[in-house]
This record gives structure tokens, C-alpha cells and sequence, in this order.
């Protein structure tokens, strides 16, 4: 591996000096051997590469082939039929995937509806990902014959005629629409540009051949993957993050049964990350025996009175405050006002002593993870609304709540010094505009294991 002298390394607002790789670590300027190559960063911002904490990553290379019908998507192309209508035009075969979909922005959405575009087959995802929905094509194509073989989660209407809504089928769905394997690669090179030096893939869904495809993509980023299962060998090139746990409201396990999942994983020697958007799910998480190490997905209302429980449990939130800048204005008119300031808690859950990491859960959030930091920043919406003052936080804190090791979130966020791996980014804007905006970051280059990669 190459040796490097980064000379005026701009390490913080007010302070540039010369940083030194070698064998892919930080060491001492004084040990690089004499054949080091020098480059002058002129003051340039160098920071500890970003960890993407909670990612889907086929799912984020999915959405980049897939129609946008985001309330955005749909502004700029004129509604759902004309979007859809264009992409048929383009792609004449075959099924469309539309996905980003907003219910509540957009309307409701059934098969008539799809119907409608005469476009078909085509499926939509809606923005949160729990729903597709599926015209008459694409449910003739998937549906079996007999409905008593239909599977938990096909809504039916009052005379047993399917409505076209799928509740958490993707596994189910997946093995009955033809497909190709997402392009990873493209995702992991602009993940690199974006700063992205490590990723946890947080699908429940991951098994042995999703672990083959994550090393064939031989993606430049540090891999870690959950999977669902707690027993499973990780190929070369992945490491296994914890044992993922999906919880649903209208499904939810007894406590036994998530007790048992949780001493299934711990027996494992693994943790255990448990997706709980909703306060009932983050209760009866706390309560099946989690513990430090372990994880709560995303977090998204903790109330004030929840809060010194998950200090006592003493497990990581790993939270996306990013959606409270996409998603914040639609948040004000749906959810309760008591709840408002429980919406991905930061500050406060810091101030509690709750260890607290951060991750886009991308495509289902903004997957550019400054846009997660300058939320972090002013908890401010698109529309300017101000969600949670009291856990907005600085740029530093912000900063490392996307350093932390992926595998240890609760533990010190990386820095760079000597005899840690050398994973960082230098950037383009200066300290002083990184922290009146950071969603508007620009990246000068990407480092991993002391090497280029962006």
C-alpha cells in the first residue's frame, strides 16, 4: 500500500495540519517511510469517513431504475398517469416499478386506479415501504388461482376482489416478478462521492445469496449487513451486523415470542436491531430483554416519559433526522401535537445518555447523508417548519453521529488519529459554509483503507 504526507490537513475550523497514512492506518508523520507521496490539501476540511448506519442498499439501486411518483416526482411530470404513460413508452415490455409514492400527499391508490394508466403490469411502492400496490395485470401475473392460497398482507374489499395493495409482501412479491439484480455499483460509487466510507445494510431480508451479491458487487465501501436469521456464515468481504427484527402494528409478536428472538440472537453472540416507528413497538422492544450493544431502529417517536427507559436498557437509537426535513411538513399534519417533539429525538436522547448513531434508511429516506447532518442542525422541514427545537445539535456532534463504528454505535465516533483505519473525506467547503449548510457539502475526495476511492 502507498504511503501518504497530507500536508495542511484542515482538521477543524481553526486548525490545519499534516496528517500521515500508511499500511491503510493513521501513523505518525515522523514514521512514513522516505518514498511517501506528498499532496498539499491547502486546508481543505478532512474529516473521518461517513458510516451510513441504516441502508437497502438493493433497494436504493432498485429506486434509481424505477419510475419516481414521489409527490416531487409527480409534480414535475404532471401526475401518476403521464409518468407512468412515458416510462410504458419507453420501456414497452415488461413490468413497471414505480416507487416513492405518497398516499397522503398524492391520494389513495388502489388497482382501478393503475387500471386507469393502461400501462400494465406495473407495481408501486409506497414512500414508506411497508405497501405495493398492483394493477389487474400484475395481480393476474402474481395472484394464485385460488384465493385461499393468497398470503397474509393481499388487502381484499367487502366481496373478497383483491384491491391491488400488498402489505410486506417484497419477499413474497420478489419470487414472483421477473428481475435482474440491482446495479450495486453505481450506488457504491456514489455513496464514495458522497463521503460514504462504511455501510450497514439494515433488510431483514438479507440472506446467503443477498450476502453473494454484496460481495460481487465488490462495492469500495466497508460492508456490514443484518440479516433475519441469527445463524448464518458471512462470505469474505461482509461482516454481520445484528440480527434484524421487523415489528408491525397490526401484526405484532407476543413479548414471549420477541423475548426468544432476542436470547436467540445474544446466544449467537450478535446483536439484535429492532424497527420500531411507533411507540408501541418501541415498548414492547425495551421490554423483551435488549440490552447495550442492541438497536432501535430509527426511533421515531420516543415520548418524554419512554425516554429514561431506554437509558436503563441502554441501547443505541440509530435515528434519521433527515426525514424531518422531507418528510416534517407531511409529520405536522398527521401526527399527534403531544407527539411533534417525540419525532427522531437527538439532543434530548444525547442529554439522557442514550448512545445515538445515525442512517438514511435509503431509498425510504434521503439517501445523501448531509442532508441527514444539516437536519441534525435545524430540524427544519422543506416547507421551513421548525420540528423539535430542543434536539437540534451542532455540527460537530452531528459529525460524529455518522462516525461511529458500525458494529459498536454505542462506543466513540472514529477520528483520525494514528492506529485508526485511514477512511476519510477530504471536502471541497470550507468549515464555515459546511456549518451553515451542509446539504450543499461537496466532496474533494474519498479515502478507504488509506487508498482513494472517489
Amino acid at each position: 500500500m502507498t504511503a501518504w504526507l497530507l500536508r495542511r490537513a484542515g482538521v477543524g475550523p481553526v486548525e490545519a495540519r499534516d496528517l500521515a497514512v500508511a499500511g491503510g492506518r493513521w501513523v505518525e508523520p515522523g514514521t512514513l517511510p522516505a518514498d511517501a507521496e506528498v499532496l498539499d490539501l491547502g486546508g481543505r476540511p478532512v474529516i473521518a469517513g461517513l458510516v451510513d448506519q441504516h441502508s437497502h442498499l438493493r433497494a436504493l439501486a432498485a429506486s434509481w431504475t424505477s419510475v419516481d411518483v414521489s409527490p416531487e416526482g409527480l409534480h414535475l411530470a404532471g401526475g401518476l398517469q403521464p409518468a407512468l404513460a412515458r416510462t410504458r413508452a419507453r420501456q414497452p415490455d415488461g413490468w413497471l416499478r414505480a416507487v416513492g409514492y405518497d398516499t397522503v400527499a398524492s391520494g389513495p391508490l388502489d388497482r382501478d386506479a393503475l387500471d386507469a394508466a393502461g400501462v400494465g403490469p406495473v407495481r408501486v411502492q409506497d414512500r414508506s415501504g411497508v405497501l405495493w400496490v398492483l394493477d389487474t395485470a400484475g395481480l393476474q401475473a402474481v395472484l394464485p388461482a385460488d384465493r385461499a392460497d393468497w398470503p397474509s398482507g393481499v388487502e381484499a374489499d367487502a366481496v373478497g376482489r383483491a384491491t391491488g395493495r400488498l402489505f410486506r409482501l417484497d419477499d413474497w412479491l420478489r419470487g414472483r416478478v421477473p428481475s435482474t439484480p440491482p446495479d450495486l455499483r453505481a450506488v457504491g460509487r456514489w455513496l464514495a462521492g458522497r463521503g460514504v466510507t462504511t455501510v450497514v445494510d439494515a433488510s431483514a431480508t438479507n440472506g446467503p445469496a443477498e450476502l453473494d451479491h454484496f460481495v460481487a458487487a465488490d462495492l469500495p465501501q466497508r460492508l456490514v449487513a443484518m440479516t433475519g436469521e441469527a445463524q448464518i456464515a458471512a462470505p469474505s468481504g461482509v461482516a454481520l451486523g445484528p440480527v434484524k427484527v421487523m415489528l408491525d402494528d397490526t401484526s405484532l409478536p407476543s413479548l414471549d415470542d420477541l423475548t426468544a428472538r432476542v436470547a436467540v440472537a445474544h446466544a449467537a453472540d450478535r446483536a439484535i436491531a429492532v424497527h420500531c416507528v411507533t411507540t408501541v413497538q418501541l415498548v414492547l422492544a425495551l421490554s423483551a430483554g435488549l440490552g447495550r450493544g442492541d438497536r432501535i431502529e430509527h426511533g421515531s417517536v420516543i415520548p418524554d416519559d419512554v425516554v429514561p427507559l431506554v437509558a436503563r436498557r441502554g441501547v443505541t437509537v440509530v435515528t434519521q433526522p433527515g426525514l424531518v426535513r422531507t418528510r416534517g411538513d407531511r409529520y405536522l399534519r398527521e401526527v399527534e401535537e403531544h407527539e411533534v417533539e417525540a419525532l427522531y429525538r437527538l439532543g434530548s436522547l444525547q442529554r439522557a445518555g442514550i448512545p445515538v448513531a445515525i442512517g438514511t434508511d435509503a431509498p425510504y429516506g434521503p439517501a445523501d447523508p448531509w442532508t441527514h447532518v444539516a437536519a441534525a442542525l435545524d430540524r427544519r422541514t422543506v416547507g421551513g417548519a421548525l420540528v423539535g427545537v430542543d434536539e437540534e445539535v451542532g455540527l460537530a456532534t452531528a459529525l460524529s453521529l455518522l462516525q461511529r463504528d458500525p458494529l459498536a454505535p454505542h462506543g466513540a465516533a472514529r477520528t483520525l488519529a494514528p492506529g485508526g483505519d485511514a477512511d476519510f473525506c477530504v471536502l471541497d467547503t470550507g468549515w464555515t459554509e459546511l456549518g451553515r449548510d451542509p446539504s450543499a457539502a461537496a466532496i474533494h475526495s474519498t479515502w478507504i483503507g488509506g487508498a482513494p476511492v472517489a
